[in-house]
């Protein structure tokens, strides 16, 4: 468990990730749930999603629909904050650009990026502050496991039952 520790988030259902005008996310924070991480997406250079789990059942599912409508939504805010982020050059310049986290009052999403572009993003409680060590070990289970894979296309959903295993382990771990 990184850090040790979940918190009960407050009497609050957020319903959406931005504003109330938004229609596209649904209840991602419940009233009185503990969880560590409540879900994890990945999508590829494009925005497309080649993966999404979620992991809490005391809260709201995002559904596939859902998932693909956050994957595009993210990618294209993430491009535009890293169009607008002054270049800082050197090895970690793709990973320094964009959107790392967003926080809103009940959860905080984190986004690790790829220097190949692939983008790992996950929703926990506010006490997690950075992720990015989880989110780089769960790009080394997508190396193994999917990449890896000789049956595997790139930018196509992944389905390997070893990956999402693992994927549970580790999530299960934190």
């Amino acid at each position: 468990m990184v850090g040790g520790f979940t918190k009960t988030i407050s009497s609050f259902a957020y319903r959406t990730f931005f504003k109330k005008e938004s229609t596209y996310f649904t209840t991602v924070v419940a009233s009185g749930v503990a969880f560590s991480i409540a879900f994890n997406t990945m999508f590829d250079k494009s925005g497309g999603l080649i993966y999404h789990k979620n992991y809490s059942s005391k809260i709201s599912q995002l559904s596939s629909n859902e998932a693909l409508t956050l994957a595009g939504t993210f990618h294209g805010i993430h491009v535009l904050a890293s169009r607008i982020s002054p270049a800082t050059g050197g090895a970690d310049a793709v990973k320094d650009t964009g959107i790392q986290t967003i926080d809103t009052k009940n959860f905080r999403i984190h986004c690790y990026q790829t220097p190949t572009g692939i983008k790992f993003i996950a929703a926990t409680d506010l006490l997690e502050t950075k992720l990015t060590d989880i989110l780089a070990k769960v790009y080394v289970l997508y190396s193994d496991y999917a990449l890896k894979n000789p049956f595997y296309n790139l930018e196509m959903p992944i389905r390997s039952e070893m990956f999402d295993t693992r994927l549970q382990q580790l999530v299960q771990a934190v």
